[in-house]
């Protein structure tokens, strides 16, 4: 029962694999998904100059010209020389001059908001100095400088200096060389503030964007003692010394960003629009995803880890997007790429379809998803497969349990009736319950119990078979005994023939016993030597009914047999001792001056022969044990032949030769018996 209830192991496991199978089938629809949303907004930006064009000479992070990239801000930014409000922008702080990385001497980052650019300068600086009263085009300070360009309007400067910290005031200067100007205005709609450091300084501002052209190029000058010669140290957008001349101002498009929420936006899907530089120029969505925690079992819920409540803290903050998706994308293949994160078991897939203006790519589209939905159905259809296994395994197990009690309470209850049945000494003293089950245990019990009745039978037999013998032995060894008495005493006497007949008719029952014992046996081995022949069954019948008429001429026989012949393939000896049986038999049961009916008839393709005589009816108990060895029902009559039930036993051995059937019936009148020896179609020649 635990080998076949271990069977049930299948079933989890089968469905294991089909869980694992669902959700490849998810991540590849995921996949077409994310890949169509790319594709599907690409389309929208086919042919719009007016929202992508041409990037700009001068790509983000080149040598030369620097482009400035502003990043758009989730929230207005309080201007008081403090970075914490920039908060992941601070990662994406960019070196002027020459030095790169975090130890760069100036490091600065802008950012959009509305109608505002805001700009954070930091610059590592031993020693700060500010300038006087006297305010300079040409100052003898430290300063950050601000160069835009553009709109059909002359170059503009904005000059961030200050006498201390704090607030700073900002000029303007404007003319076809800002970098020379010939006088300085206060810009009082720009809002700054200057902020010392542990190892600086800090400058953070906001400008507005009616101030501002399509370029811009930041300076920083860092000046460490005031009356030196050669004039201040020059850091810029344009590398090491005075700025030359600003890169492009990289603005968020609000006309893309708008594009996106039009579309509408999908939970746990997150859009880029890149242009040809990689420059991020429009972005929506984000890969959180709202969904209710669906309850599960807490044991599953060691096994099972339940997927991230949070996929980012924060949306990442980037002024170029690259990855090999969109390096194919903007070499004008669509693909989609999957990345891990730093959660276990949940990866992104990344899908970037190119856009498209006239013959060339002006830019990209890459949307993001995340395993999260995918791995919450997973984890959910695993949890449902785990209830269900365990409901079904817990029932199984039920009814297997049930089944094996049933089997074995059957089994056992049969066990003790068959130890029962048979006492120490190997007598038979009970009976095997008859079950009426169908199945293998019931027929088993049916012939245990048949099995245990003929043991009963045979076992009373052979308690009888020594009163019998005793009885028919008696006779002829009484008989045999007396005459040789006799002739002892009487050896003076003159003839003793009457003696010795007397002896040998005793010798004669004797050797008739023994005979009658060994026949069963002889019967077998001439079964197993006899070659099968072709005869007429009617022919047979009919010549030794008329031989029974010689043995017993006070007994009346009738033979009916049909006009057409009836053909077997048996032994025709063996079947006339199977008559000879049969009509003994008859004989020994008819009622005087009646009349033995030997009949041979066909019954579609088989022949049927009948013996019936008029007497007793069967005895119900034993109508169906006739014909098993050493079974008789004659009442001890004294009869010179001895009667040992092998008869209809013999009978049924031959009939079983020839594929024939032996029963023994009532007559349908009721006043005597029929034995029938039915042989089917196929023993027929």
């Amino acid at each position: 029962m635990l080998l076949v209830a271990a069977l049930l192991l299948a079933i989890p496991y089968v469905g294991y694999q089909f869980v694992r199978e669902m959700e490849n089938h998810l991540r590849d629809g995921l996949e077409q998904s994310v890949l169509g949303a790319a594709q599907a907004l690409a389309g929208a930006l086919h042919d719009r100059a007016d929202l992508i064009a041409q990037p700009p000479s001068g790509a983000l992070g080149a040598p030369g010209l620097r482009d400035i990239y502003a990043h758009p801000l989730p929230f207005d930014m309080q201007i008081d020389g403090y970075q914490e409000d920039w908060g992941a922008h601070l990662e994406q702080l960019e070196p002027l001059g020459a030095d790169q990385g975090a130890d760069a001497q100036a490091r600065f980052v802008a950012g959009k908001r509305g109608t505002y650019l805001y700009l954070l300068v930091t610059v590592r600086d031993a020693r700060i100095v500010y300038r006087g009263l006297e305010v300079s085009a040409r100052p003898a300070s430290d300063y950050v400088k601000v160069l835009t360009t553009g709109g059909g309007e002359a170059p503009r400067a904005f000059y961030f200096h200050t006498i201390s910290p704090g607030w700073v005031p900002v000029y303007r200067t404007t003319g076809a060389r800002a970098v020379e100007p010939s006088r300085l205005r206060q810009e009082s709609r720009i809002r700054a503030e200057w902020r010392e450091t542990a190892d600086g300084y800090v400058v953070e501002a906001r400008v507005p964007m009616a101030l501002l052209g399509d370029r811009l190029g930041i300076e920083v000058g860092d000046v460490d003692d005031p009356q030196a010669r050669g004039g201040p140290l020059r850091l810029s957008t344009s590398g090491a010394g005075p700025l030359a001349e600003p890169g492009h101002l990289v603005l968020p498009s609000e006309g893309i960003e708008a594009l996106i929420k039009s579309l509408g936006r999908t939970p746990g899907r997150r859009i880029w629009v890149v242009d040809a530089a990689q420059r991020v120029l429009a972005r929506g969505g984000s890969l959180e995803r709202e969904g209710e925690p669906t309850p599960i079992n807490p044991l599953f819920g060691l096994v099972l880890r339940p997927p991230p409540a949070e996929m980012f803290e924060e949306q990442p903050i980037l002024a170029r997007f690259d990855g090999p998706e969109v390096s194919a994308a903007l070499a004008g293949r669509a693909t989609s790429h999957w990345r891990s994160t730093r959660h276990p078991d949940t990866y992104v897939v990344s899908a970037a379809h190119p856009i498209w203006n006239d013959a060339s790519v002006v830019g990209a589209v890459v949307a993001e998803e995340t395993t999260l939905g995918i791995q919450t159905v997973r984890r959910q259809a695993l949890a449902n497969l785990f209830n269900t296994t365990l409901v079904v395994c817990l029932f199984g197990a039920l009814v297997l349990l049930a089944f094996a009690t049933r089997i074995s309470v059957r089994l056992r209850r049969l066990r003790d009736e068959a130890a029962a049945a048979i006492d120490p000494h190997g007598r038979v003293v009970g009976a095997l319950s008859a079950s009426r089950a169908g199945d293998e245990i019931g027929d088993l019990a049916r012939d245990f119990s048949a099995m245990m009745a003929r043991l009963r039978e045979y076992n009373h037999y052979l308690e009888q078979l020594a009163r019998r013998l005793s009885h028919e032995l008696r006779t002829p060894i009484t008989v045999v005994r007396s005459s040789l008495e006799a002739m002892e005493l009487d050896h003076e006497a003159g003839d003793p023939s009457a003696y010795l007949g007397r002896a040998r008719d005793g010798l004669r029952r004797l050797d008739a016993i023994i005979s009658r014992m060994s026949e069963a046996t002889r019967l077998e081995q001439a079964l197993q030597e006899a070659e099968p022949e072709r005869f007429d069954l009617g022919e047979v019948v009919a010549a030794s009914v008329e031989s029974y008429r010689t043995v017993w001429p006070g007994q009346a026989f009738a033979c009916r047999a049909p006009a057409q012949p009836c053909p077997l393939l048996g032994m025709p000896d063996l079947v006339v001792q199977m008559l000879d049986k049969l009509v003994a038999n008859a004989v020994d049961f008819c009622t005087p001056n009646s009349t033995i009916d030997v009949c041979v008839a066909r019954s579609g393709d088989a022949v049927v022969l009948e013996v019936c005589n008029e007497g007793p009816p069967l005895p119900e108990a034993m109508s169906d044990r006739l014909f098993q060895s050493m079974v008789s029902i004659r009442e001890d009559k004294g009869h010179d032949i001895p009667h040992l039930g092998l008869g209809l036993y013999i009978v049924r051995l031959i009939a079983e030769a020839h594929d024939a059937r032996a029963r023994a019936l009532d007559r349908a009148d009721g006043k005597g018996v029929c034995m029938q020896i039915t042989f089917p179609a196929c023993t027929q020649a």
